[in-house]
């Protein structure tokens, strides 16, 4: 039933973005910690609060790989299937950001930290930027 619902997640997400002409190209996975259902759900919770990136356009994300999420996961104390690492490139519009974010500038490797506590929670979103 679980995979049942993420799969049909996953199609309505895809089809979310094709709808709205997104051209946003998700990264190949390889991972020891995650399976490609984690790793999508993790991209998920991404995507849908990067909609409130007013201005901005998402052009790619990836994983950081295990090295990153290890690093991170001792960082913060945690088992390394509690974290994940995903790094984005987008570009803002020529306005004024009031999140502190340049005018017309490309973002690369913009990283995201999302945690959970047990491996069949949802992702969450704990960090983002440059580190």
């Amino acid at each position: 039933m679980k995979k049942l619902m993420i799969c049909v997640l996953l199609l309505v997400t895809m089809a979310c973005f094709a709808g709205c002409g997104s051209s946003i190209k998700v990264g190949s996975f390889k991972s020891k910690y995650y399976d490609y259902e984690e790793y999508q759900a993790a991209v998920d919770q991404v995507m849908d609060y990067f909609t409130g990136f007013e201005g901005c356009e998402m052009s790619e994300i990836h994983y950081a790989g295990d090295d990153a999420v290890k690093a991170e996961a001792e960082t913060r104390g945690m088992d390394v299937d509690q974290v994940m690492v995903l790094k984005c490139t987008f570009t803002t519009d020529g306005e004024n950001h009031k999140n502190g974010l340049e005018p017309d500038y490309t973002y690369e490797d913009f990283g995201w930290t999302l945690t959970r506590v047990f491996k069949d929670d949802m992702w969450t979103v704990e960090d983002h930027g440059y580190c």
